[in-house]
């Protein structure tokens, strides 16, 4: 027989499958706030439809009295990033929760450049008081 591997397609790398790693969304707001203004208007405008649209997520929206107003989201891998949305129009909240939705959820990692060779130069290695 012949593999079972063979038979199936080339891998999409994660193309055809992808999941959302946004777990729940939480919009706190004041009421009668004026920092508060922008999110609300963006959650009588636009909150259904990213709703409908992404299933997957759990979105709640909490009044909070005399805070100012925040997006809470928290991932699948446990991890949870707030986003301040203090006097900000709706474009610019949109752009915000369109970020989270799209975020792994992963802190953010300090690349180093540790470097290794397997031959290293016999004249040793160059620094910039070399030839002083």
């Amino acid at each position: 027989g012949q593999n079972k591997m063979a038979h199936l397609g080339p891998l999409n790398n994660g193309i055809g499958r992808y999941t959302c790693q946004l777990k729940r969304l939480t919009f706190d707001f004041c009421r009668n706030g004026g920092s508060s203004k922008g999110l609300r208007k963006y959650i009588d405008s636009s909150l259904v439809d990213v709703c409908k649209k992404n299933t997957s997520v759990a979105v709640y929206v909490r009044h909070i009295r005399g805070r100012h107003p925040r997006i809470i989201g928290v991932f699948l891998n446990g991890n949870s990033r707030i986003v301040s949305v203090k006097n900000l129009e709706p474009k610019e909240i949109s752009e915000h929760v369109q970020r989270l939705l799209m975020s792994s959820g992963a802190k953010p990692e300090k690349l180093r450049k540790w470097w290794h060779t397997d031959r290293p130069s016999i004249q040793g290695n160059w620094n910039p008081f070399l030839n002083n």
